[in-house]
Order: structure tokens, then sequence, then C-alpha cells
């Protein structure tokens, strides 16, 4: 846990190198958003070992199924999916703050 004063300084360095170096700006804002293609990826993945999963698995592959397919909608709908829209409104999203 940084001090007061030390996170001020901390802060105004961050800022001056946003301001100073767009490739430390690009990756930085890079680092803060989540990987898309790697949550479209899984999702699919886990659908497609769904149905495997109740054929060969019994009634503990259709278990595993029921978790693999709830958690493939959980990351499509994390941050708008394929079609950048959620499926419903987040319960923490509160109105007029940005993310």
């Amino acid at each position: 846990m940084l001090e007061p004063n030390e996170k001020a300084m901390f802060d105004s360095l961050v800022n001056r190198l946003r301001e100073d170096d767009p490739v430390f700006t690009r990756r930085t804002n890079r680092l803060a958003r989540p990987k898309r293609n790697f949550y479209v990826a899984l999702a699919i993945l886990l659908w497609t070992t769904a149905p495997m999963c109740i054929v060969f698995g019994g009634w503990t592959g259709l278990l595993l199924a029921v978790v693999g397919v709830a958690y493939g909608v959980h990351l499509m709908s994390r941050r708008g999916g394929i079609t950048s829209e959620t499926l419903w409104p987040s319960p923490r999203r509160r109105p007029g703050v940005s993310n």
C-alpha cells in the first residue's frame, strides 16, 4: 500500500507517461481490456464438448455439460460477447459511470 504522497507522485508519473508515450498508453489500455477472442474461443469449445460429455459421460457428463454451457454463457455475456451487447444488464453497473 502506498502512502498518499507516494501515490500522488506515482499517478503524476503515469499521467506524464500517458501524455508523452503513445506506446505506453496503448499497452496499458490493452491490459485493461478483456481478451474477447479468448472468451469466444473458450465458450465455443465448452459448447462443442458439452454434447460429447452427455453421450460418453452419463449423468456425470450431463452435470459437466450443464456447468460448461452455463460458463460459456457467462463468458459470452462478459463485455458483450460476439454482438457487443450484453444478454442482461449487470447489477454492478451504475448509470453514468464508465468502466
